[in-house]
């Protein structure tokens, strides 16, 4: 499914080996965001939440939060509970432009899109 960005200027970021990443363009494909994505937050700049398919490597952590977006436009965001235990959590979520909507507790909120690719996915929350 590909949409249609609303006008909405994007900016670029860097990733981690120091190279430019170009800008996204006025249309995302949503199916690039389907599937697990988990919260690389050592690589985090500033407002910008990076996350990675599932299987990359990261560096051990003490829990992770876990993005998983479904075709059918239901998400589960899973994040570590107070005893590191993993905690699950169900709801809805939508692309409008480069607008991402994520109704689920934990990580609801409305997110602009920076950055989707095959391995990654980098996302700023929008007041």
């Amino acid at each position: 499914m590909t949409v249609h960005c609303a006008g909405e200027i994007l900016l670029s970021a860097h990733s981690p080996e120091g190279t430019q990443v170009e800008e996204m363009s006025d249309m995302i494909d949503a199916e690039k965001l389907i599937g697990t994505w988990f919260h690389n937050h050592e690589a985090d700049e500033g407002d910008l939440m990076v996350f990675v398919r599932q299987g990359t490597e990261l560096p051990p952590s003490r829990g992770r939060t876990v993005l998983t977006l479904g075709a059918d436009g239901h998400v589960s965001v899973g994040t570590p509970g107070p005893d590191d235990r993993p905690r699950d959590a169900a709801g809805g979520w939508e692309l409008d432009g480069a607008a991402l909507t994520i109704d689920a507790p934990n990580l609801v909120g409305k997110y602009l899109v920076v950055e989707v690719s095959a391995e990654r996915l980098v996302i700023r929350r929008r007041n």
